[in-house]
């Protein structure tokens, strides 16, 4: 924002020392990169499955095991999914496997799953733009003579970001759309991916007194002092910015043995970025991005075959990217570095409990446990964290019974002020949890923030510094009944359900018909889901999805 009239020409000056350009910058390129990461490492996590799979606006409901991989690039088959509505906008996380279609955005028609509750009062009409970035296809061909085989892809995500330079707070979107192809065969991953991104959003002085060095001049100073020591530089004011980005970014992994997976990528890019200050004029110049990232996941105890016993597995990365601005007659070069380091445990033991309840086989308990530790360094946010995850399975099956508590927490960072946590418990019956058909029940609380996702949870991409805020307000209840019967010859099962959803001064009301497939029945599922929201604060909204999967 460094804008200054010099000699009464109109001529502006960015200086190094000061927030603008760079300071945006530096949050718009970690941004990006981060979005970059994420598409790359669902291709990497990806199955090799031959054939098609597609999302368009989002996924809406959950329909079996099929349904749920229309959403992300970890489907264990191809599909097609058309989902039509209005919904809300939700959250996902950030992993080794990165599902959803961005670390920040993830779209859906129809509102928030039959269990997650976390959509009470925040829906709101889904724009064109919206579907277009909860879209995804990936389409990949026979297993050819060598044994590997040739795969397309496309995403799009759009995140927001915000911080805080000097006495300025930023804030901004970035939008990116991404296509690439890559060749895998059993042990290598090889592919690339072209990336389009744009961005917009702002600067604003919040007037805080002391102001920094950098943003100070004294007032009593001669002009040709005040234009030595300061560069000409206005240091207050607000002002736009917008920033384009077009990158290339080859992608590897390697499946080094059995129990060791590495990965990494680089990328870099060319763009321009504007600068618009309130005080008028518009300030153009050329931008360089570049990132490189790499990771790896190491199993150190593996499961039995039956997977029971203990399973406890390494997962780390390491992220750097850089931003840089060209200097122009107008505008002073500028620079910027952001660093991400990220380590974590995961580990669980599954306890067979033959004896629970009669004829109960299967039965068992899983108690699993997460650690992360992580570090953000360089020219934007900062911090040092560690994080803690865990919870408790059991499940009963000639009971029909499954409890799942769960939790996470961030234990200690370089604010003591900064608080993130989230927990959850849910309890649901279903007789016959591989059939659809007959009565099933679920009830589910939350408090706080993300409860689930093992490390997915612990590493999402926000930065330590920007996160916090779970308290008791946060806390909300999710039920649902549902009833499966035969339906068309008994070749499909239609299960109308109804749902409840309570939080803090807001409540949805849930009604829909759900038709799965049965037996030897095709791949083909509908749904049709109306819910009502209510709020305190705000008058009724209605919202309808509808959602069409078809495997192959």
């Amino acid at each position: 924002h460094d804008a200054a009239i010099a000699d009464g020409v109109g001529v502006a000056t960015i200086v190094n020392d000061d927030p603008m350009p760079a300071a945006w910058l530096a949050r718009f390129g970690r941004t990006v990169a981060e979005q970059a990461l994420d598409g790359i490492a669902g291709r990497i996590a990806a199955p090799r499955t031959a054939g098609a799979q597609g999302t368009l606006a989002g996924q809406a409901l959950s329909f079996g095991s099929g349904s749920d991989g229309a959403a992300n690039d970890n489907a264990a088959t191809g599909s097609f999914s058309a989902a039509g509505g209005f919904g809300g906008l939700g959250n996902s996380g950030f992993g080794a496997s990165a599902n959803g279609f961005g670390h920040d955005a993830h779209l859906s028609a129809g509102g928030p799953g039959p269990d997650s509750g976390l959509g009470l009062g925040q829906s709101r009409t889904m724009t064109g733009l919206e579907a277009l970035l909860g879209s995804s296809f990936t389409a990949t061909g026979e297993t050819d003579g060598t044994g590997g085989s040739l795969a397309f892809w496309g995403r799009a995500a759009q995140s927001s970001f915000d911080g805080r330079e000097g006495t300025f707070s930023l804030d901004g979107e970035a939008t990116t759309a991404m296509l690439g192809a890559d060749y895998a065969t059993d042990r290598w991953l090889i592919g690339v991916a072209l990336m389009q991104s744009s961005g917009e959003g702002g600067y604003t002085d919040t007037g805080i007194d002391p102001r920094p060095a950098s943003q100070s001049c004294d007032g009593g100073m001669d002009p040709q002092t005040k234009e030595v020591l300061c560069k000409g530089a206005v240091r207050e004011g607000d002002g736009k910015v917008e920033a384009a980005l077009t990158a290339a970014l080859p992608y590897a992994s390697l499946q080094a043995s059995e129990r060791l997976e590495l990965w990494g990528t680089l990328g870099h890019g060319t763009g321009d970025v504007t600068l618009k200050p309130e005080l008028g004029g518009s300030y153009k110049t050329d931008t360089f991005w570049s990132m490189a990232a790499i990771g790896m996941r190491g199993e150190l105890l593996a499961p039995s075959l039956e997977g029971a016993g203990p399973a406890l597995a390494l997962v780390s990365d390491a992220l750097w990217a850089r931003t840089s601005s060209d200097k122009t007659q107008d505008l002073a070069a500028s620079d910027s570095d952001v660093t991400r380091l990220r380590l974590g445990l995961e580990g669980r033991w599954h306890i067979a409990l033959p004896g629970s309840s009669p004829g109960a086989e299967g039965a068992g308990v899983t108690p699993r446990l997460e650690l992360g530790m992580r570090h953000d360094g360089g020219d934007a946010e900062t911090g040092f964290g560690v994080e803690l995850g865990g919870g408790l399975a059991w499940s009963d099956p000639a009971l029909g019974l499954s409890l799942d508590l769960e939790g996470r927490t961030l234990v200690a960072h370089g604010s003591d002020d900064l608080e993130d946590r989230g927990f959850a418990a849910s309890l649901a019956f279903d007789p016959d949890p591989a059939n659809a058909r007959g009565l099933s029940l679920s009830l589910r609380q939350d408090w706080g923030g993300q409860a689930a996702g093992g490390l997915d949870a612990l590493f999402t991409s926000d930065p330590l510094g920007e996160r916090g805020g779970a308290g008791e307000a946060t806390a909300r209840w999710h039920a649902e009944a549902a009833y499966g019967f035969p339906a068309l010859g008994g070749r499909f099962t239609g299960s109308p359900h109804v749902g409840l959803g309570l939080a803090k001064a807001a409540r949805d009301y849930t009604l829909g018909w759900r038709l799965t497939p049965h037996g030897n029945a095709p791949d083909l599922s509908f749904g049709l889901r109306a819910t009502r929201s209510e709020s305190d604060v705000a008058p009724p909204e209605h919202r309808l999805g509808v959602e069409v999967d078809i495997w192959w």
